[in-house]
């Protein structure tokens, strides 16, 4: 049987291999015989049709996984950066303890005079706290307008009425305990130093700004520098890949980074963890315009 089964291969490969290139014709007579022998299996057990459902279904389920690990809550709602193509999940869970997060928005993070695309990024808020921005202090009337206007130095709005604007919104969110998250993910290949120095760099930057305004205390300044070496010491050195995930989780007190939804550690400090979410919407360099411009869209959207 086996050999009837790898003649009839053979045989129909022979009929057109007769004026390919020797190399071509090994080729051909290698898979004919593999072919032979499989549809001896097939034959012999006589699982033709259950082999070829089981083939169709690796296949559908191999198409449609998920591309990362995190425990995605509602795998199937999907937002697409528009410039990356980069899918988020409308909601997902964190592997740190941490309640179902919600988009609010995301944008491409570009960088040199370029304009290099290097990641998108989405902002993510306790989805629990959604229904209850309109009693955040200064949020009462928010636009996406308030968001991306810095503060005035009057201090109010076009109408007259005291109005919170710009990075202090959503300072006055954060001070509310609410857990978010900002995830990431690389357009093109980078490693775990690339991605940290970034970070860190945002940090040190307002560190120096919280020095110099004398917002923080000489023991807070040495405490946050360590607490930003502890920061670093989270990656590893190794490579990221284009589209893996890698996911800043604000909690109460404390930044967790997590990969590909495995967890890096954390770090325990709640100027750090505040302060990591508040570069991304800062009132000057912000790290991504898009992501700052899509958030308070979104966050306007959500209040409606």
């Amino acid at each position: 049987m086996l050999f009837r089964g790898t003649a009839r291969a053979l045989h129909v490969v022979g009929l057109t291999a007769r004026r390919a290139p020797v190399s071509k014709r090994i080729a051909l007579a290698g898979g004919a015989i593999s072919f032979g022998i499989a549809y001896f299996a097939d034959e012999k057990l006589g699982v033709h049709h259950h082999l070829d459902l089981l083939r169709a279904r690796l296949i559908v389920q191999n198409e449609t996984a998920p591309k990362s690990d995190d425990r995605v809550a509602g795998a199937s709602s999907f937002k697409v950066d528009p410039d990356t193509e980069v899918r988020f999940p409308v909601s997902f869970i964190p592997t740190s303890p941490c309640p179902p997060l919600h988009l609010v928005g995301l944008g491409v993070r570009k960088v040199s005079f370029l304009r290099v695309k290097v990641y998108s990024a989405g902002f993510y808020i306790e989805e629990s706290r959604i229904k209850n921005l309109h009693h955040v202090p200064g949020w009462h009337n928010f636009t996406a307008l308030h968001l991306l206007t810095p503060p005035s130095p009057s201090g109010s709005d076009p109408l007259g009425a005291p109005q919170m604007t710009g990075e202090a919104l959503i300072k006055s969110l954060l001070d509310q305990s609410v857990s978010c998250a900002v995830r990431i993910v690389p357009v093109r290949s980078t490693d775990f130093s690339h991605l940290r120095d970034g970070f860190t760099r945002a940090l040190i930057a307002r560190q120096k700004l919280a020095r110099t305004s004398g917002s923080i205390t000489e023991t807070e300044d040495a405490r946050i520098t360590e607490s930003i070496q502890s920061l670093k010491s989270l990656f590893p050195s190794q490579k990221v890949p284009k589209g893996h995930s890698l996911s800043l989780v604000r909690t109460k007190g404390s930044l967790a980074v997590e990969y590909e939804g495995r967890p890096l550690g954390e770090v325990k400090d709640a100027w750090l963890a505040r302060e990591m979410m508040l570069a991304y919407f800062a009132d000057k360099d912000v790290i991504s315009p898009k992501l700052k411009e899509d958030v308070a869209q979104g966050f306007e959207d959500l209040m409606k």
